[in-house]
């Protein structure tokens, strides 16, 4: 017996009961099976690189309720990462306002993704590619910030300095605390920052 219904999924690791009953027509005896699902550890990319995203791009400061899960984004534009302006090998070019030199300091971004079985979640890791500075949140919690001041956040709040060369794209690995997930359904929000309204470019992934 692998399932006692081919059509059955698990929905992840733990133990799950059930009753089998066979019957020959005359007589009939019933059983509990129990069936024990186990993870292999290993990595699990809940969202890849190159995923497409909701962004803000008019240089708005949203309500803290952008970074939760209960947000309604449907206003927002998509469009898939590399996501950015000023550089080749942009996915989605996003806007930066009307006055090139004095460009949107702040571009808000959303997405979501699944986890089943998260206590079985170890460690949780951010690889985050930014341009200049960003602040990410895990559930409406902040949750990491890269290349930005420890004060207050705000839409005016310049990144720490601008990136250059390999910085612009490398993808850099963040821990984070996997406390921050939940079961099923979770929301993660990041705000990317110009280190001024000058800065010729903006990328994100």
């Amino acid at each position: 017996l692998e399932t006692p219904n081919p059509g059955v999924s698990l929905p992840g690791q733990g133990s799950y009961t059930f009753r089998v009953t066979v019957s020959d027509g005359e007589r009939e005896a019933s059983d509990d099976v129990v069936i024990g699902v186990t993870r292999t550890a290993g990595d699990v990319v809940f969202l890849p690189a190159g995923s497409t995203w909701k962004y803000l791009d008019l240089g708005l400061n949203p309500a803290v309720a952008w970074r939760t899960n209960g947000f309604n984004d449907a206003a927002w534009k998509s469009g898939k990462a590399r996501l950015g302006y000023g550089d080749p090998g942009m996915a989605t070019t996003i806007g930066f306002g009307p006055d090139s030199n004095n460009k949107y300091i702040t571009t808000h971004f959303r997405n979501r993704f699944n986890v089943i079985g998260v206590d079985s979640v170890t460690d949780f890791i951010v690889r985050l590619s930014r341009d200049d500075g960003a602040v990410i949140y895990v559930n409406g919690v902040e949750a990491a910030r890269s290349n930005m001041p420890e004060t207050d956040i705000t839409s005016s709040t310049l990144a720490n300095s601008a990136a250059g060369g390999a910085d612009e794209t490398v993808f850099f690995d963040i821990p984070v605390d996997r406390s921050l997930l939940r079961e099923g359904e979770n929301t993660i929000a990041v705000e990317v920052h110009q280190s001024g309204g000058g800065s010729s470019d903006l990328g994100f992934d």
